[in-house]
């Protein structure tokens, strides 16, 4: 019975709308704990022995962050690599689509943000330019899965090349971006390794190799000063794919990151400082925030499709003008990189980061009811005129 149970728990990790589900259980408790005991919530993810600080690490909440989501972008350095070797990435044409699409929805949001920035004189808003940029997989597909089974499958992997493309470009720029000082010897490290480990895996693919890899380019991304987490797409990317070896991992990582990282990374990083968020300055960061996913980044998705038509790309017939503008509003939804992007400009607790925190929120709430309306009513028109 036990082990019935645990096979069944396991395979509910495999379903598309499984990480939107503990990542959501993981936000619930982060804003009930943070609400109703905000100091012990703020000294439980700020401790850690001082013994075992270093390489950047002196909380538990950089425990989390930068040590735990590694384990979540090798999943998305696996599922990459798959997708290159013989899925929507295979064909470059056919992938030319969402990656303009995702590029053009990353500059949206960060266009939108500095200018209401500028405008309102909030330092803030201007310097996390980079937060509302990303979109989140696990949410994104939840949505999707949500919204029908009858759409048809070539719109999940426009969606999945598109979100890929913008986290793993989202988690470059962060690391680019960094607020530390880089060490140059670090980033010389990195490339060593990048090089000995691109040789050595023509001779070994095997699973602990792989995450041998990912360990030794975790460590020199933090000794560089640069963002660790970059450190799992790279590990997925570095070994060539072998595809029963390779779907095994990819698929053992994914329900380990489902079913430990993010809620944990979303119970850490989604608690708020409730008693600071009155403030004008708070609210219209919460407003930016809101605007800049909801507006910025389906118009940036919208302008990158409208171009990569006018390039010639290629579209499945089945997608929709409808389909694809709430597909864009899904993008809208994104909690792990944003948060990891604030957290790095801000203090995880302080104001500023309360807000854009709550901002991510509602435009991930909003953009996920109106997204799925509108994607439920665009298969529905879909099927009628098939009829």
């Amino acid at each position: 019975m036990l082990r019935r149970t645990m096979s069944r728990a396991l395979r509910g990790l495999d379903h598309d709308y499984a990480a939107a589900v503990t990542i959501s259980a993981g936000a619930l408790v982060g804003l009930i704990w943070s609400a109703l005991a905000g100091d012990t919530y703020q000294r439980t993810f700020a401790a850690f022995p001082s013994a075992f600080t270093g390489l950047g690490i002196t909380s538990w909440r950089d425990v989390i962050g930068n040590g735990l989501m590694s384990v979540f972008f090798f999943a998305v350095g696996l599922e990459l690599a798959r997708e290159r070797h013989h899925g929507s990435l295979h064909d470059l044409r056919h992938a030319l689509a969402p990656v303009l699409a995702a590029l053009a929805g990353m500059a949206g949001p960060a266009i939108v943000l500095v200018t209401i920035g500028l405008a309102t004189h909030n330092h803030s808003l201007v310097r996390g330019w980079g937060v509302p940029m990303a979109t989140d997989i696990a949410f994104t597909l939840a949505a999707l899965a949500v919204a029908g089974s009858s759409l048809p499958r070539s719109l999940r992997t426009f969606l999945l090349t598109l979100a890929i493309t913008d986290d793993v470009a989202s988690i470059v720029i962060l690391a680019a971006t960094g607020a530390t000082s880089v060490r140059l010897s670090g980033l010389a490290a990195t490339g060593a390794i990048l090089i000995v480990l691109a040789t050595v895996s023509r001779f070994h693919r095997s699973t602990p190799w792989r995450l041998l890899a990912l360990a030794a380019l975790w460590w020199s991304l933090a000794y560089a000063g640069v963002e660790p987490p970059l450190a799992g797409v790279l590990a997925g990317l570095v070994v060539p794919y072998e595809a029963h070896r390779s779907i095994h991992l990819e698929s053992a990582v994914t329900r380990f990151s489902t079913a430990v990282v993010l809620p944990l990374f979303a119970a850490a990083y989604c608690g708020l400082a409730w008693s600071h968020l009155g403030g004008s300055a708070s609210l219209t960061i919460i407003s930016a925030v809101v605007v800049a996913r909801l507006v910025g980044k389906t118009t940036g998705i919208a302008l990158g499709v409208h171009g990569a038509r006018r390039l010639g790309a290629r579209f499945a017939h089945d997608i929709t003008k409808e389909m694809l503008t709430a597909a864009g509003l899904l993008c809208a939804i994104g909690l792990t990189v944003p948060l990891l992007f604030a957290g790095q400009l801000y203090r995880a607790g302080s104001d500023v980061y309360g807000a854009f925190d709550l901002g991510l929120l509602i435009a991930s709430v909003l953009a996920a009811v109106v997204g799925v309306v509108l994607l439920r009513s665009a298969s529905r028109r879909n099927t009628e005129g098939a009829a």
